[in-house]
């Protein structure tokens, strides 16, 4: 009898030892490659290139910085790093590519209506190369600036700051300036420069570790794509730019069925927001950045 008993406690250890690690979450890898990545544009038609459950983690290798374009400046390929050649590898033209996006990240189960809570665990500088730049009469102050400039900086990314002038360093602030899913399949293939119900090239540097962003899901899968690595930025992007750079980090992704929201809503933070609230961005220090909000565009010029 106490041989029995035993063997069928042993049994249910694990049974319940198979259930919890079902349950737990699994941890992927997800490095951007020729393969892995799309440029410039968001598609609900995208196959994706990783499947995940709600609760898993992903670890994330984003690369910024065509190297055609860095040797267009003068940079010697032997101070470009190698994973940016593979990682551009077959990819047009020498502008910097900035939105040089990962995935699309299917989530099985997320279907229209539904809503994926993306949190933020960690960001970090990856590469050790960054652009920066601004064109002739466009971006807050374009009667100001009639010419283009390009800068280049090299930096430690162990030492988590850049020297943006001599003398002047500024501590890093890594950030993903692009998170977005797919967006309604009516829409088709849509650029990612502007942020829209599906999220994108929100810029938001209070998106730190720590933070979430829901977004609505719009077709199956939700398809998550992420990119744009800024290493510090300002309170939105006056002059079109960061310091753009290849960042590494890990998010959660959270399922939650049934949730349904019109845009996309941060969370979490020094000043947290919830669904409730409707509002995507920061209030402050963030009340001055670049943001849109449900279509509408709200711009605040500064001369500091």
């Amino acid at each position: 009898m106490r041989l029995r008993n035993f063997g069928v406690c042993l049994s249910a250890v694990f049974i319940l030892a198979a259930a919890g690690a079902q349950s737990a979450e699994k941890i992927h890898e997800l490095k951007a490659s020729p393969t892995t990545v799309h440029r410039g544009f968001f598609d609900a038609s995208l196959k994706p290139v990783l499947t995940i459950d709600s609760g898993d983690i992903v670890r994330l290798w984003t690369t910024t910085g065509n190297p055609r374009y860095f040797e267009s400046l003068g940079v010697p390929k032997e101070k470009i790093p190698p994973e940016l050649y593979a990682a551009f590898q077959g990819a047009p033209g020498d502008g910097r590519d900035d939105h040089t996006l990962d995935g699309p990240i299917a989530v099985r189960g997320a279907e229209p209506g539904d809503t994926v809570e993306i949190k933020i665990r960690s960001i970090e500088l990856w590469l050790p190369i960054a652009g920066m730049g601004f064109r002739a009469n466009r971006g807050s102050l374009p009667e100001d600036f009639p010419y283009s400039r390009d800068r280049v900086f090299f930096f430690d990314p162990a030492k988590k700051q850049i020297e943006f002038a001599p003398g002047v360093v500024v501590p890093a602030k890594p950030f993903w300036g692009v998170i977005g899913v797919a967006p309604p399949p009516s829409m088709g293939r849509v650029p990612s420069g502007p942020p829209n119900v599906f999220g994108g090239n929100l810029d938001n540097h209070d998106l730190q570790p720590g933070t979430s962003l829901y977004l609505p899901v719009h077709t199956r899968g939700a398809l998550i794509s992420i990119g744009d690595g800024h290493a510090v930025q300002g309170a939105g992007e006056v002059g079109m730019s960061a310091v753009e750079t290849s960042l590494k980090g890990e998010i959660q992704v959270v399922l939650h069925k049934g949730m349904h929201i019109t845009r996309p809503i941060e969370g979490g933070g020094a000043t947290p927001m919830t669904p409730q609230n409707g509002l995507v961005g920061t209030t402050t220090p963030g009340a001055n950045s670049i943001c849109f909000l449900a279509g509408s565009k709200k711009k605040t010029r500064s001369r500091e």
